[in-house]
């Protein structure tokens, strides 16, 4: 017979899950911060490169593109206010937000790797590795979304059923 009882079980198969449903939410909260990260450091690279009264002057991303920098901050702390927030609503409107703040950064640096011809200036490779690091970032973003969209199902009953025996045999 079981030491726990019946009206015990669905307490603690529902804190399982809630701990199950942390645990992922804030692992791609993590991946998501990290992929920020990488793309604020790309700001640092060279995104220009032009002759200036006979010198050669590399300049930054954050000296060319100011208002990148200024999204980019914006964004990194919706991606760090998902680590403090729980799954639910507020959560997925916050990944939202991160998500339409990478968009816009892609676009930016997109836009930033096009420099014309007027005069003696050409693009750094900060945009385009700007690119790629704001591609991954915003593809943990999706994923992000996609595992809160997709943990809201119910389990079958013989899921349900497998869970509580095996609680049912541990020892509280």
């Amino acid at each position: 017979m079981s030491a726990l009882p019946d009206e015990e079980l669905p307490i603690r198969l529902t804190a399982a899950e809630q701990k199950l449903a942390v645990n992922e939410h804030r692992w791609f909260a993590r991946a998501g911060l990290l992929a920020a990260l990488v793309t604020g450091f790309t700001l640092l690279l060279p995104w220009t490169y032009s002759r200036r009264l006979g010198l050669s002057v590399w300049q930054l991303g954050i000296e060319t593109q100011p208002q990148l920098a200024l999204t980019w901050l914006v964004g990194l702390l919706a991606t760090a206010a998902l680590l403090v927030l729980k799954p639910g609503h507020k959560a997925q409107a916050a990944a939202c937000i991160v998500a339409v703040i990478t968009l816009l950064l892609l676009a930016g640096a997109y836009q930033a790797g096009q420099v014309e011809a007027l005069g003696n200036t050409w693009p750094g490779p900060g945009p385009a590795i700007a690119l790629v690091t704001t591609v991954c970032w915003l593809a943990t973003t999706a994923a992000h979304l996609l595992a809160q969209c997709t943990s809201h199902h119910t389990p079958d009953p013989a899921t349900i059923t497998r869970t509580i025996s095996r609680l049912r045999r541990r020892e509280p």
